[in-house]
């Protein structure tokens, strides 16, 4: 069932004088009420996890883990240590913005988490529009903010509607101070244009990367580094804009490319087809995941298996794969060529995951480049980033507040 124009701006009118009792609380309450309602989400995913599993293509285990690590993060000491952070970084008085109009995208599931608890953190409410594809999780969210307590509750509604309904979308943002958008490219062009002069939250299409330095390989460190970069790799199917659709490989004399694609596939992608399986592969990813295998067994060599796939190629023309576990892993000298290899992707990078021992260097070339804008993680954290991670080159809490 869909929303129509009446009905989202019914539902945006109610969120937003909620907005208004919600500002009465405290921090430290709605701190308190978000972490209750991140307990009541978990316990509430457990017994949907079929259905769950069924809205978002992914398999039961995949869910369970989505679930969990996400969740995780919504703890009263995070979401404290955020905003002390957030106030340290004003400079002035934090004035929160009075209502936010989010739109989700369908690939992640749990993308709209931070999407959501941050702002409501603030005193901020939120509506949501969430993606036709999928409406069950939003709609569990809506339900335990609700069960932590009435305020919060009542600062967060969910509306569906179809794309490209001028009226609904109108009806969304005309009381909104902001606008976050996840979703493609073309999407945020759209909403944009519509837009006016209402500030406008981008996350649209992204990418990352991983980079292995000679240490990340060297000795025990080779089975941490597979092991933590199959996990990423692995996590949503690939299918979000922190899944890694390259790994840029330090060779060393003792470990070639091919040799980590290989013992990639082997011993860190084919345990994980069992622990953490695939979901059903779309009729349309089938078909391009086809192609690109092709073009990638003639162009390079191809480690592969029923749920994934390694491609082994040179670093540069960059070449994208249809996500699913399919993945690139391309033997570079030094972290100054994988960087210049990942100069054309600009700023649809999003993050670069790398060993403890390449971290700084990397944190330093990103920060100093103007072409990159992505933040640095370790690999094994890149589906799962803190709850004060940045998002798309700014804080989390960008345009939460007025200047």
């Amino acid at each position: 069932m869909t929303d129509d124009g009446p009905a989202v701006r019914a539902r945006a009118a109610a969120v937003f004088e909620a907005g208004e009792v919600l500002s009465t609380s405290t921090l430290e309450e709605r701190a308190l009420w978000l972490s209750d309602a991140a307990s009541a989400l978990a316990r509430q995913a457990e017994g949907e996890r079929d259905a769950l599993s069924e809205a978002t293509g992914l398999s039961i285990p995949m869910v369970e883990w989505a679930t969990r690590t996400t969740l995780e993060t919504i703890t009263e000491t995070a979401m404290l240590a955020l905003a002390q952070n957030a106030r340290q970084g004003a400079d002035r008085a934090l004035d929160p913005i009075r209502l936010l109009s989010v739109i989700l995208a369908g690939n992640v599931f749990t993308a709209s988490v931070r999407g959501i608890v941050v702002p409501l953190l603030f005193g901020v409410p939120v509506l949501v529009k969430a993606s036709s594809r999928e409406t069950l999780f939003p709609a569990m969210l809506r339900n335990a903010l609700r069960s932590a307590d009435s305020r919060l509750g009542a600062a967060m509604d969910v509306v569906v509607f179809a794309g490209g309904d001028a009226e609904a979308e109108a009806a969304l943002v005309e009381l909104a101070e902001a606008v976050s958008v996840y979703g493609s490219d073309e999407t945020i062009e759209a909403i944009a244009a519509r837009l006016a002069s209402t500030p406008l939250i981008a996350h649209g299409h992204g990418v990352s990367a991983a980079y292995c330095g000679s240490h990340a390989v060297r000795g025990a460190h080779l089975d941490d580094t597979i092991s933590e970069l199959s996990l990423d790799i692995c996590a949503y199917d690939q299918r979000g804009c922190l899944s890694p659709q390259l790994v840029y490989l330090e060779e060393t004399p003792d470990l070639s490319a091919m040799d980590f694609a290989e013992r990639l596939t082997k011993e860190g992608l084919e345990p994980l087809s069992r622990t953490l399986p695939r979901g059903p592969l779309p009729v349309s990813i089938g078909a391009a995941q086809a192609q690109w295998r092709g073009i990638a067994e003639v162009e390079g060599t191809l480690f592969r298996g029923d749920a994934y796939s390694v491609s082994v190629r040179e670093p540069q023309p960059v070449r994208w794969s249809p996500g699913f576990r399919n993945i690139t892993v391309a033997g570079v000298r030094d972290l100054d060529e994988a960087l210049q290899a990942m100069q054309p992707i600009g700023s649809n990078l999003k993050c670069v995951g790398t060993d403890s021992a390449s971290m700084p260097e990397l944190q330093a070339r990103l920060t100093e480049s103007t072409t990159l804008s992505a933040y640095a993680c370790k690999t094994g954290t890149m589906q799962t980033p803190p709850l004060d991670a940045p998002a798309d080159a700014h804080p989390i809490w960008h345009a939460l507040f007025r200047n």
